[in-house]
């Protein structure tokens, strides 16, 4: 059987490795992270996309919801093929106390990446 090929994942890394160009995998990280909060953000959020960088606090952004988060976590797992395993020793509900910031899930998912050799 062939594989599943997921169209929607390959069309947005392939924008968001155009729109990092040359400068390298840490700025397509910073790209996604911020691709992936902005979609599980709650619609009353009032700042846009915009507002979001490495100091943005992320229960602040979430205001609390640790769905959403996971959410948004689970699908930049899925963008760099990171085992799910990855992310076991973090305890439900405690997903803001491990990824303070936008920054503190970059270098996460960095430290996969590297870890995986991608």
């Amino acid at each position: 059987m062939g594989e599943l090929i997921d169209f929607e994942k390959r069309r947005a890394k392939k924008e968001l490795k155009d729109s990092a160009g040359n400068k390298g995998v840490i700025y397509e990280i910073y790209l996604a992270v911020v691709k992936y909060v902005n979609e599980h953000l709650q619609e009353e959020y009032e700042k846009p996309i915009e507002n979001l960088n490495t100091k943005t606090h992320l229960r602040l952004v979430y205001q609390g919801d640790h769905e959403r988060f996971q959410s948004a976590l689970k699908e930049l797992l899925d963008y760099w093929e990171i085992p799910q395993h990855y992310i076991t020793d973090i305890p439900d509900g405690e997903e803001f106390e491990v990824f303070q910031t936008v920054g503190d899930l970059c270098t996460f998912i960095d430290k996969c990446v590297r870890k995986q050799g991608i």
